[in-house]
């Protein structure tokens, strides 16, 4: 088993860069309303999808070797996963949990303090309801725990202990389906694009075929390489046209394929892409920013809302120049801001994990 230490791969650092990217320039694109209307291609690609689809394909290798591990126990196997894992996401989410809280209540940003908070301290508050009060871009985060505890889950019912390799694909394939299919009825519901986002897009159970679709990838490169890793160019070309293929049928009075072909069409289009970028080794002359910004990404999400609400109030009234030099503020402290607490905060807690490991799993090997 491997020591847990793995090289970056520059090729899905990229991905994870651009993710980042996307999410923070999306959700800036009213900062300069004043002088021009907003872009409607910011959008195009969803960053916060890219994220998802990404992460279900690096944690389903994981899986995949952990579900291999027969020489390990199942129950040290998957304590070992999860405590990497929350060691990884919880104390940036209950870091930003508490800046968010203490937002709203000093009037800083917009939003709701009730006794409904309670829910976000243990990502309940989009699972099958939609997201209110405020800290809105925590829904992605309640998405990804809960199908990094219920898949495992999953898998040790039906995979871990009698066939790993097939019992891990049907588990992947019920986590896509399930969700497409509840998708047609909560549909019903839905008469605007500012209702799709909230009633489908943004809810938990609805969610998890997206990152099902990484988990997918990751199970076809590693049982089927003479096709998903020896073409990775052709699947690559594949997920592209997918992709453009859903973002050009796109449309505000699409609301019926926006909340359910498309989501099926975008997802398994940026996942067919990630062999191809899996295989990218080389750096290039832009390497160490794109490393630095894969890194902070985390943090990088989290951060920019903050930011962007003390910023909306800095906006409004200002000349073209100065809000040129505002909105590139938002950019510097955004990322800056994210650097210190991946440095000081993020790193400290996943450095922890190793240890935990070697106690978890003692005296087998360690997987990761």
């Amino acid at each position: 088993m491997s020591s847990g230490t793995h090289p970056r791969i520059f090729g899905l650092d990229l991905v994870r860069a651009l993710a980042a990217v996307i999410v923070v320039y999306s959700h800036a694109d009213d900062l300069l309303d004043e002088h021009w209307p907003r872009n409607p291609g910011a959008s195009a690609m969803d960053g916060v999808d890219l994220f998802f689809v990404l992460s279900g394909f690096l944690i389903g290798n994981i899986l995949i070797r952990l579900s291999v591990a027969s020489e390990i126990p199942w129950w040290r196997r998957l304590l070992d996963f999860w405590q990497r894992r929350w060691l990884r996401t919880l104390p940036n989410y209950y870091l930003f949990l508490l800046v968010n809280i203490i937002m709203v209540y000093m009037g800083w940003s917009m939003g709701l303090l009730n006794v409904n908070t309670l829910a976000y301290f243990v990502f309940l508050q989009n699972f099958i309801i939609p997201l209110d009060l405020f800290f809105w871009e925590s829904w992605s985060l309640a998405v990804e725990e809960w199908f990094y505890l219920l898949f495992p889950l999953l898998l040790v019912v039906l995979a871990w202990r009698r066939s790993p390799k097939w019992g891990y694909l049907v588990c992947t394939l019920i986590m896509i389906t399930v969700p497409i299919l509840l998708r047609y009825p909560a549909m019903e519901a839905v008469g605007t694009p500012f209702m799709l986002d909230l009633l489908v897009r943004k809810i938990v159970v609805l969610r998890f075929d997206t990152i099902g679709y990484g988990v997918l990838v990751a199970w076809l490169v590693y049982h089927v390489p003479n096709i998903f890793s020896a073409r990775r160019v052709e699947l690559f070309l594949l997920g592209a046209l997918l992709l453009t293929v859903a973002i050009l049928l796109r449309g505000e009075n699409n609301l019926l394929y926006m909340g359910t072909l498309f989501l099926v069409l975008s997802g398994s289009g940026m996942a067919l892409m990630l062999p191809f970028m899996a295989g990218w080794h080389k750096v290039g002359r832009w390497g160490r920013l794109v490393t630095f910004l894969s890194r902070v990404s985390y943090a990088l999400y989290l951060v920019h809302m903050p930011v962007r609400s003390l910023y909306l109030e800095l906006m409004p009234g200002r000349s073209l120049a100065v809000s040129l030099v505002l909105y590139a503020g938002y950019w510097m402290v955004s990322i800056a801001l994210a650097a210190l607490v991946y440095r000081y905060w993020e790193r400290p807690f996943m450095a922890l994990r190793d240890g935990l490991s070697d106690r978890i799993l003692s005296p087998v090997s360690r997987v990761s």
